[in-house]
């Protein structure tokens, strides 16, 4: 039996310091609780931004919508902020910069992105995501402390990488 559960390490560093980063604007730090190999959208928002360049693939975030509002609520500095247009532009500004922070991270590595799409808002929860062999996925999850513990399932969110690696 094969039980090689090794996670890459570059792709894993990349996302803990481009989430970091990439959060940085709405003043929240939230602490990685676990990683896996295993893209799963278990919440009901996520945004997608397409990694391209030498490598190509995604990046993914996925919260809840208590996690998106307040996600959405840092960064406006508005905390009356309601599920709407607003909400919603906000939280795919937070991936972009999520996106951002992990491509300027991937610049020297073996997974080099150099552009980002424009990012995709996925209302709903419970898929999957399966990609085709030779890429790589790390998936990093996140815990939101700002929020009450009687909330425990919205205080999680994950960023999820899936690179193929570049050709030499």
């Amino acid at each position: 039996m094969d039980t090689n559960l090794a996670i890459d390490d570059t792709i894993l560093e990349c996302i803990l310091e481009g989430t970091k980063e990439g959060l940085s604007m709405t003043g929240l730090e939230p602490p990685p609780v676990g990683a896996s190999k295993f893209c799963s959208a278990n919440r009901a928002i996520s945004v997608m931004v397409g990694l391209v360049g030498k490598s190509n693939g995604t990046m993914m975030l996925n919260m809840s919508e208590r996690g998106m509002l307040h996600m959405a609520s840092k960064l406006l500095m508005d905390e009356g902020i309601e599920v709407g247009e607003d909400s919603f532009d906000a939280i795919c500004e937070v991936g972009n910069m999520v996106a951002g922070c992990i491509k300027e991270r991937l610049a020297q590595t073996q997974y080099e992105v150099t552009n980002i799409s424009v990012p995709s808002l996925i209302l709903g929860a419970n898929y999957n995501v399966f990609y085709a062999r030779g890429i790589q996925t790390v998936s990093v999850e996140f815990e939101l402390e700002d929020i009450p513990v009687a909330f425990h399932k919205d205080r999680f969110m994950s960023v999820t990488v899936s690179l193929l690696r570049q050709i030499s």
